[in-house]
């Protein structure tokens, strides 16, 4: 089934589909035209005529390739809806994703699960840890909602307390950042949990120095993964965190609901999530009916991922990400909030607008005038920022039509 003539509305119509049969087809390579040779086409995704799609971090497009291999896996399962189950489908095709995700984030088949979000696999460590009253969380206060949420269910109702740490925007030392970390640990202090990237200005955060600051204390580290797999190298064992969530729908470029969840085995006597308690396979008694298109679908994703070299990836979208960066300083009427070039960027661009521009606003101005996708800041971080995220398909041409007409929208 071809999606070529496939329209977009109708795929929508569909789009609770994933892949199965079309996952041991061979990956697609990337395009050879771009900078470093990597960048995807964008004829490889659906994009609409004429649009520029830096919003990756927001909602990643799934490639064609995976969407088709998602459809046909779906409309393969219906003609006999129990090949849902295990008995009537080869293990090694269920598990399929759980293998190739293991290997993309560096760790072993028995340390990770599918889940549908980060937030799924952050709610899954939370109840997995069964907190008590009195035992104190310390969060930074730039952490997204969906990766917080959790640990304040537990504030709620548990007495659990969390201590959080502010990380001022323009705060680009990363020891200066484990230090406020470190001062913040006390004897009741169970875990640390923070972004590996801040969903609100990019800066990577240095979480190979948390998690040995946290292993130190004897204490966890957990972390929202959600802006970072698939946009940069993760490996969760040179991280050295107890666990790690992230999206399938965004960096990942996977199948919407899908997600990953890593809880290295020396934790996992401690961290004992409700759903993966028997075992961390795709379909359990623990987990229920799965989405198993969806899930297979994720992998063909990764595959993609893989086929490139997701160094090579990082390289690219790092590349772009400091040509605009570049492009943008001095625009007027705005301030870039995110890290300069270096070991703290990211592919994500953020700039604090001036009180003469209302960001969501903005944001629809670059839509409807110039066909431009990007998001506005989080209201909960307090400022009035507008955020780029860059991936394998965006080129240099793109941003710096994006620099061109910021400079122009920013001077009126």
């Amino acid at each position: 089934m071809s999606l070529t003539k496939h329209n977009r509305r109708t795929f929508l119509g569909t789009a609770a589909a994933g892949a199965a049969g079309g996952l041991l087809a061979k990956t697609t390579p990337a395009s050879a035209s771009g900078l470093g040779n990597v960048r995807s086409s964008a004829s490889e995704y659906l994009f609409a005529d004429g649009l520029t799609y830096l919003n990756t971090g927001t909602i990643g497009p799934c490639r064609r390739d995976t969407i088709e291999a998602s459809v046909r896996a779906w409309e393969d399962m219906e003609t006999l809806p129990v090949k849902i189950y295990p008995a009537f489908s080869p293990k090694e095709l269920a598990e399929k994703t759980r293998e190739t995700a293991a290997k993309f984030l560096g760790c072993d088949l028995g340390e990770i699960a599918v889940t549908t979000s980060t937030t799924n696999g952050m709610n899954a460590i939370a109840q997995g840890l069964r907190l008590k009253t009195g035992d104190r969380i310390i969060a930074t206060d730039q952490e997204h909602g969906g990766g917080l949420h959790c640990w304040q269910y537990f504030q709620k109702y548990y007495g659990v307390e969390i201590d959080t740490v502010a990380i001022p925007r323009g705060e680009f030392d990363p020891d200066a950042i484990v230090k406020r970390i470190e001062q913040a640990v006390k004897k009741e202090t169970k875990l640390i949990t923070v972004s590996h990237v801040f969903s609100s200005t990019g800066l990577r955060m240095p979480i190979t120095e948390i998690s040995a600051l946290a292993r130190s204390k004897g204490i966890f580290c957990i972390v929202d993964g959600a802006q970072a797999a698939g946009a940069i190298r993760v490996n969760v064992k040179e991280l050295g965190c107890h666990a790690y969530a992230t999206s399938g729908h965004k960096w990942l470029m996977g199948p919407k609901g899908t997600g990953l969840l890593y809880i290295s085995k020396d934790a996992q006597a401690a961290v004992r999530p409700m759903q993966f308690d028997g075992s961390y396979n795709t379909y359990t008694d623990g987990n229920g009916v799965v989405n198993l298109p969806c899930i297979l679908g994720l992998a063909k994703a990764i595959e993609y991922l893989n086929s490139v070299g997701i160094s090579k990836v990082e390289e690219h979208n790092l590349a772009i990400r400091n040509r605009l960066y570049d492009a943008l300083k001095g625009v007027p009427n705005a301030t870039i909030e995110s890290p300069p070039p270096g070991k703290l960027a990211s592919p994500m661009l953020t700039i604090l607008l001036s009180d003469k521009f209302e960001r969501q606003p903005f944001v629809k101005m670059l839509f409807d005038k110039h066909k431009i996708s990007i998001r506005p800041t989080h209201k909960e971080f307090g400022f009035n920022g507008i955020r780029f995220s860059m991936h394998i398909f965006n080129t240099e041409k793109e941003v710096d039509r994006v620099a061109e007409i910021l400079h122009r929208e920013l001077a009126a």
